[in-house]
């Protein structure tokens, strides 16, 4: 009977659909896109072919690409897929009702609904709301869904994902020496698939992660974490190599008891400040020459490049987006000036004495190589949301620590999620991804594959 009225409630929205496509010419590339999505999720609801779904969907998003249409931007084919697969999990939370599923793991739909009253209080409503859409379908497809998947024994489909990798680094391998392996044209040698190399970098440094711990129990899974680190490397992505050596000092951390797990480093960090205080600290940023992008620099000298505060461009404009995000925050703590604001409103709270060559003045016209916007997953949420989405973000986040690290062991299938997790928990403070399809695959998927874990081993733990 349920699947009947479900059928007919289908039905009854394709048709006012098409009546509304016929006879206006308002948005109707958006209202066809929406009919087909519908009726493909209802197709793939009925003959039960999510996983397959999945798959194509791990294959398709590092092959998208950025089309242009009336309604907005798109990375096709993966989003149109991702948007089938939202309503796909709507269906199945749905059709029959049973909140079971939310109600074990309420915080990723917490975080959206805090995304709300910043809606109702944003500067520029519709792209506030487009912003919040974007999320939403991502935490559905990549967060519930993938529990959805989880719950019937079906694996993270990394794999495939990687495997759709390996065409985007050869396309990016054949432009480096179409460039004669001028480090300069790192940053855009992945487009069309990657817009930037940094995001690249953060999602093989993940990949790595879940690679490291996973040859304990399959020995290839070594050769793929080795080479995705070599990547790494390669990608030119400073904040991704610093989260691969932060990955590897948890990894570390993990092998010692859960007291001396946080004790240790509490205990260097106290004996370092009350040895050296910040003098160290203050003079390698007063003194360091080091500039990331000089392309006589070696590895181990761009890594170092992160505290010049002098005179590298990319160090100082990141700097400014901070103060500015902060700058919004305290002029509106509570609801921030509306989600997927930020590189419309920042403009006007940009110090003064940070502005470089990156630094944007016209929005219209940004200067070669200035992109992104915060540069900080937390910073972002702050000057765009306010304290409730953020405070809601963190608590997520404690709860992965806690599980994954102060809790967890080494012989857990979990710690491999929580080691491909903490390599943005690190990354984020440096850049903002969540909001891009390919990336938020990733780490969505990892959280949700965590939790199902975390659940179903230790249940015991969990209130």
């Amino acid at each position: 009977m349920l699947t009947k009225q479900i059928n007919t409630a289908l039905t009854l929205s394709i048709i006012i659909g098409l009546s509304v496509t016929l006879y206006t010419d308002f948005y109707w590339e958006a209202i066809s896109a929406f009919i087909a999505a519908l009726s493909s999720a209802w197709w793939i609801w009925k003959r039960q072919w999510e996983h397959t779904g999945y798959l194509l969907l791990a294959i398709l998003l590092p092959l998208s690409v950025k089309v242009s249409l009336s309604f907005g931007d798109l990375h096709l084919p993966a989003e149109a897929l991702t948007v089938v697969l939202a309503f796909v999990t709507l269906l199945r939370l749905l059709v029959p009702l049973n909140l079971t599923l939310i109600k074990k793991h309420p915080l990723p739909l917490l975080w959206l609904l805090s995304f709300i009253p910043g809606i109702m209080m944003s500067e520029m409503p519709l792209v506030s709301l487009k912003f919040w859409v974007i999320n939403g379908l991502f935490v559905f497809t990549f967060y519930y869904g993938f529990l959805l998947m989880a719950s019937r024994g079906n694996p993270l489909p990394m794999v495939p994902f990687m495997m759709a990798l390996v065409p985007v680094l050869m396309v990016g391998l054949a432009q480096f020496i179409k460039f004669d392996f001028n480090p300069v044209t790192i940053s855009g040698l992945y487009k069309p698939f990657f817009y930037s190399h940094t995001m690249l970098g953060a999602s093989l440094a993940l990949i790595a992660g879940y690679s490291w711990r996973s040859s304990k129990n399959q020995k290839y899974w070594r050769f793929i974490a080795a080479f995705a680190a070599l990547l790494v490397v390669l990608t030119g992505s400073r904040a991704a190599l610093w989260s691969l050596a932060f990955m590897l000092v948890i990894w570390a951390l993990m092998h010692l008891s859960q007291l001396w797990r946080w004790l240790l480093p509490v205990t260097l960090l106290v004996v370092y400040f009350s040895l050296f205080g910040t003098a160290k600290i203050q003079e390698s940023i007063r003194y360091n020459s080091f500039e990331s992008h000089d392309p006589q620099a070696t590895l181990l000298e761009t890594s170092m490049s992160v505290t010049n505060l002098q005179t590298d461009a990319s160090n100082m404009e990141r700097l400014n987006r901070w103060v500015s995000a902060l700058r919004m925050f305290e002029e509106r703590p509570m609801f921030g000036f509306g989600p997927g604001s930020f590189q419309f409103t920042y403009l006007s709270f940009q110090e003064k004495s940070l502005e470089n060559r990156l630094t944007v003045r016209n929005p219209d016209s940004p200067p070669p190589g200035s992109g992104g916007s915060a540069h900080s997953e937390i910073l972002l949420q702050l000057s765009e949301n306010g304290i409730g989405t953020v405070i809601i973000f963190l608590v997520m986040i404690g709860r992965w620590v806690y599980f994954g690290f102060l809790r967890g062991t080494l012989d857990s299938p979990r710690t491999a999620l929580f080691l491909a997790l903490s390599t943005y928990l690190f990354h984020m403070q440096f850049n903002n991804f969540l909001n891009q399809p390919a990336f938020a695959f990733l780490f969505w998927g990892c959280a949700a594959y965590f939790d199902h874990q975390l659940r179903r081993d230790n249940h015991e733990l969990l209130p």
